[in-house]
C-alpha cells in the first residue's frame, strides 16, 4: 500500500492519485481484491497518515509532491502548495531543507537535520527533519520521503538551561569577586601592618548573606523539581500564619515604615506548612521591595464560587509593564535588573512561589497596572479535592 501511496503525480486533497487508484483496482482484480478492499486500504491509509502529528513530504525525482499530510500543509501553508503542483523550491525556501532532499534523491541516503527554524503564524517554531530515499524493488530510487518533527519545546528547554546555567554563573559571581576582593585588601593590609576597616568586613559578611540566600533558593528549587520533598498538608489558620510571617518582618518593615491591613474572609487553608511560609514571606518581602516608604500592603484571604482559597497580596509600588508579566515567574527573570540586585534579592523568590503553588495542585498570577501597584494572586485548590 506505501508503493501506491508514492508515485502519484498530481495528487487529490487527501493525497491520492485518483487515476492511479483506478490502475491499482484494475490491477488489483487480477489479483483477488476487491474494489471495495482496495478503496478501504485508501481510507484507512489516508486516515493513519492524517492522524501523525509531524508533518510529511514525499517528493519523486523532479522535486514535485508525491504526498503531504494535512499537518505539513499547515507547516507551509497551503498557498504554497498550489493543489500538490509546486515544487519543492516553491513549497520551501530554507536551503538546508532543499540540501537535505536533494541529497537523498541524488546520494540515495539519509540524511538528518537538527532544530530547524520554521516561522509559522508569526511564531518561530523548531523541527527536526529525517530524509530517507524511496526505492523500487529494484533498489532504484525513486523518490525521498522527509518527516519534520516539532521539537520547539525541547529547543526551548534547552535554550532555558543554558540561561539558567549562565544566570546562576552571574549571580555567583558576582557575590564572589567583591569577597574575593575585599579579603585579598584586608590581607594586604594586614602584611603592611593597617588595621582591618570595618566597611571591608561589612562588605563580605553582606556578600556572603547573599551567597548562603542564593544557594538555600537553589537547593529549594532542585528539590521540588525533583520532587523530592514530601509535603504534609494540614488545615492552617490563615490569620495567625499572617500574622507571625508579618511579626518576623517587622524590622524591614518598619525601616521603610510601612504598614501591612490584613482582610481575612477565608480562615483556613489547607496547605504544607513550611511551603505556604515560603510562599507568603516572598510574595510580602517583594511587596514591600517595592512599595515606597510609608505605603501599605494588603493581604488577603478570600474565598472563590468554587470555595478555592485565595490568597491576595497588593503593594502599593510603581506597578509592572504588561510584557514582562508572562515571564515574571522564570528563574531570574528581573524587570528592572539593577534595581532587583542592588534591593538584595537573588531573582529566585517568585519562581519559588510558582513551584510551590505548582506542587499544591493551584496556580499564581499577577495583575498590574502603572502607576497603581501590583496584585499577586494565589490560588489554592478547594480542600474536598486538593491531592497530595
Amino acid at each position: 500500500m506505501l508503493k501506491r501511496l508514492f508515485g502519484k503525480k498530481k495528487p487529490d486533497d487527501d493525497g491520492i492519485d485518483p487515476y492511479e487508484e483506478a490502475a491499482a483496482v484494475e490491477a488489483a482484480s487480477g489479483h483477488g481484491e476487491s474494489i471495495d478492499e482496495i478503496r478501504a486500504q485508501r481510507d484507512e491509509l489516508s486516515t493513519l497518515m492524517a492522524g501523525i502529528s509531524d508533518a510529511i513530504l514525499a517528493l519523486d525525482l523532479e522535486e514535485s509532491p508525491l504526498f503531504y499530510n494535512t499537518q505539513f500543509a499547515v507547516l507551509v501553508g497551503q498557498g504554497r502548495l498550489n493543489q500538490g503542483r509546486s515544487k519543492l523550491i516553491e513549497m520551501i525556501r530554507d536551503p538546508d531543507i532543499i540540501h537535505a532532499f536533494r541529497f537523498s534523491l541524488e546520494e540515495g541516503k539519509t540524511f538528518n537535520l537538527k532544530a530547524i527554524p520554521i516561522t509559522q503564524d508569526d511564531r518561530r517554531k523548531f523541527y527536526s527533519l529525517s530524509v530517507s530515499p524511496l526505492r523500487r524493488p529494484d533498489r532504484s530510487v525513486y523518490g525521498a520521503v522527509g518527516i519534520f518533527h516539532d521539537v520547539t519545546d525541547l529547543k526551548l528547554a534547552e535554550q532555558m538551561r543554558i540561561d539558567f546555567v549562565a544566570n546562576v554563573s552571574h549571580e555567583l559571581r558576582t557575590p564572589l569577586t567583591a569577597i574575593k576582593g575585599y579579603t585579598d585588601t584586608i590581607i594586604s593590609d594586614l602584611g603592611m601592618g593597617r588595621p582591618i576597616e570595618r566597611q571591608f568586613l561589612d562588605v563580605i559578611s553582606r556578600n556572603s548573606d547573599r551567597l548562603m540566600l542564593l544557594i538555600g533558593d537553589l537547593l529549594d528549587l532542585s528539590t521540588m523539581d525533583s520532587g523530592i520533598d514530601h509535603m504534609v498538608k494540614e488545615k492552617i489558620s490563615t490569620e495567625e500564619l499572617t500574622s507571625r510571617i508579618v511579626s518576623q518582618m517587622k524590622v524591614a518593615l518598619a525601616a521603610k515604615e510601612q504598614k501591612v491591613e490584613t482582610h481575612v474572609r477565608a480562615t483556613h487553608v489547607i496547605a504544607d506548612l513550611k511551603r505556604i511560609e515560603q510562599v507568603l514571606v516572598n510574595l510580602l518581602d517583594n511587596a514591600s521591595k517595592y512599595t515606597p516608604n510609608g505605603g501599605t500592603i494588603r493581604v488577603s484571604w478570600e474565598e472563590n464560587t468554587a470555595h478555592d482559597v485565595l490568597l491576595k497580596i497588593e503593594d502599593t509600588g510603581p506597578g509592572i509593564p504588561p510584557e514582562h508579566h508572562d515571564r515574571l515567574f522564570e528563574r531570574f527573570y528581573r524587570v528592572d535588573k539593577g534595581r532587583s540586585r542592588d534591593m538584595g534579592g537573588t531573582g529566585l523568590g517568585l519562581a519559588i512561589v510558582k513551584h510551590i503553588m505548582q506542587r499544591h495542585g493551584g496556580a499564581v498570577w499577577v495583575q498590574s497596572d502603572m502607576g497603581k501597584g501590583s496584585r499577586f494572586t494565589c490560588q489554592f485548590p478547594n480542600e474536598n479535592t486538593t491531592r497530595v
